[in-house]
């Protein structure tokens, strides 16, 4: 996405060689008597099969690129750019709302959707000529709050939705809005990319992972038919999201819920793959774990507990969703991995009879996998990426658990802010199977190395680098921001944040009068 991109001919090679890699694996291990003990040796098996899936799906989706579709610009177009916000900082809104008052390809309106009911804001918003919005009843979180607007009789044809943090450039309408001459399309998604990388290695890393989704996997959507909204850098047909029911304020991940109501309606969602508005990453641990917690539980949400959604998708938008849905399940095979090693070490059980023979099987078709990560993403994900997905098995863990048990989960807004602190308790599960492929590791070599106990090794202390990395990451950040932090205060719930970003779970800031409803003026008003 925005990486070089590689040769699409040497791509293509390196996507034969990991299918014949992944044939030669499995023909190994699933050949008759391979087992060791059975309940391992199934595990195994249930876990490779599981990302073998996903690693085709990777490779058949990622060879797609973006559909040809019609471009024409319409004609004296009404467009409203939306930007939600609850508790952000005010020079952060502020960047946003400069960069949607100059979007140009449209009769522009810009609408601030407060749903903090700060003063500050609103008179933020008529210092810079936008139009105001806040309403009596905050329910629904964001969706709640897009909704508020999307009732409205006044509302253009077409509108923008741009997050709190997300800077759109002036140029997003002149690329996106001609492919609604399709009155098929009912929205168009551009990619969300992290303005400030700079941050620390956990927020660099967080992008690699973004670099992945928003490069090869929706391109290659797109070429499926299956693209997805992801709830901020878009623009969408007001008759058609209203035909879907609007937002649905029942899950934290709108976004792809909508899209399954878009998509199952026969409307197509497009995909440009130019990045045309700059946003945040998470700058801190818990941030990221909440940003990931949200859409891991929002996406499983809608694997297990939405069945009405899949029955009017087609084969293949029921594959791609599935593969998405599915992804954060991951957790599960890798804490598989991590434990492997854990049960040869001290107990001496294994789930193949010769470790030996599984390394040269195995390697191969791990190694070309991650090198076809790196081509499709012009070398956009390196081991830091990896390691986030690795670092993260505990995240998806529990997202599946609190599924599936019915729990449900707040709408919790990404802070806009590092916050101060070292979060060791989200890291627990980490540094304690880490700590222990390590010690295993060690007592096994002080009583001497055969081959198989070797690799046993080998895998260990290479799963306990992947899973502790994160942890390494989140520290280093977490010490240049107590370096540059302002002064700090705690909030009621006991998070430190700082200064004016100052943010509670609740999703409020402290200190502001709640605001009555507030009209939204008609166009001709504005403009």
């Amino acid at each position: 996405m925005t990486s070089a991109q590689p040769s699409r001919a040497v791509t293509a090679l390196w996507t034969a060689a990991g299918m014949a890699a992944t044939v030669y694996y499995f023909s190994w291990l699933l050949e008759p008597g391979r087992a060791g003990v059975l309940l391992l040796f199934v595990l195994l098996v249930a876990a490779d099969l599981f990302n073998g899936f996903h690693a085709f799906s990777f490779w058949l989706t990622c060879l797609r690129g973006i559909r040809t579709r019609p471009f024409a610009m319409p004609a004296n177009a009404r467009v409203d750019v939306l930007i939600p916000t609850v508790n952000e900082p005010l020079d952060i809104l502020e960047a946003t709302i400069g960069g949607a008052r100059r979007i140009r390809g449209a009769s522009v309106r810009v609408l601030v959707l407060d749903d903090g009911d700060r003063d500050e804001i609103a008179k933020l918003a008529q210092h810079l000529g936008v139009v105001y919005v806040a309403r009596a009843h905050h329910t629904g979180a964001k969706s709640g709050n897009l909704n508020n607007v999307l009732g409205r009789a006044d509302l253009a044809p077409l509108f923008c939705v741009f997050d709190a943090d997300h800077v759109p450039a002036p140029e997003f309408l002149d690329r996106t809005l001609g492919l609604f001459v399709d009155d098929n399309v009912a929205l168009v998604q551009t990619p969300q990319v992290y303005a400030n990388t700079s941050a620390g290695p956990l927020t660099a890393a967080a992008a690699e992972q973004q670099e992945v989704f928003f490069g090869p996997v929706c391109a290659g959507r797109d070429g499926w038919r299956a693209s997805f909204c992801c709830g901020t850098n878009f623009v969408a047909r007001t008759d058609a999201v209203r035909r879907a029911g609007g937002f649905p304020e029942d899950s934290i991940t709108e976004d792809i819920v909508l899209s399954a109501e878009i998509v199952g309606l026969g409307y197509e969602i497009a995909y440009v793959g130019e990045p045309l508005s700059r946003g945040l990453g998470p700058e801190d641990a818990r941030s990221y774990v909440s940003q990931q917690t949200r859409w891991a539980v929002g996406c499983l949400e809608l694997l297990f507990r939405r069945p009405r959604l899949w029955s009017r998708l087609s084969w293949c938008q029921r594959w791609q969703y599935f593969v998405a849905t599915s992804y954060w399940l991951v957790g599960w095979t890798i804490l598989v991995y991590l434990s492997l090693p854990l049960f040869r070490l001290v107990f001496g059980w294994q789930p193949v009879d010769d470790s030996g023979a599984f390394a040269l099987h195995f390697l191969p078709y791990f190694l070309v996998s991650v090198i076809n990560i790196g081509r499709y993403t012009g070398n956009g994900y390196t081991i830091r990426g990896l390691a986030m997905v690795w670092g993260s098995f505990a995240i998806h863990l529990r997202a599946t658990v609190r599924v599936l048990a019915g729990r449900r989960t707040a709408f919790a807004v990404t802070s806009k802010r590092a916050l101060t602190g070292f979060p060791v308790r989200q890291f627990l599960p980490n540094l304690a199977i880490a700590t222990a492929l390590i010690a295993a590791s060690v007592v096994t070599a002080a009583q001497g190395l055969t081959p198989e106990t070797f690799n046993n090794v080998t895998f260990a202390l290479i799963d306990a680098s992947l899973v502790s990395l994160i942890v390494v990451f989140a520290f280093q950040q977490s010490r240049t921001v107590a370096t540059e932090a302002t002064p700090a205060v705690a909030d009621a719930d006991d998070t430190t944040v700082l200064g004016r970003a100052s943010e509670s779970r609740h999703g409020r800031r402290f200190g502001h009068r709640p605001r009555r409803d507030v009209e939204v003026p008609s166009l001709d008003a504005v403009n």
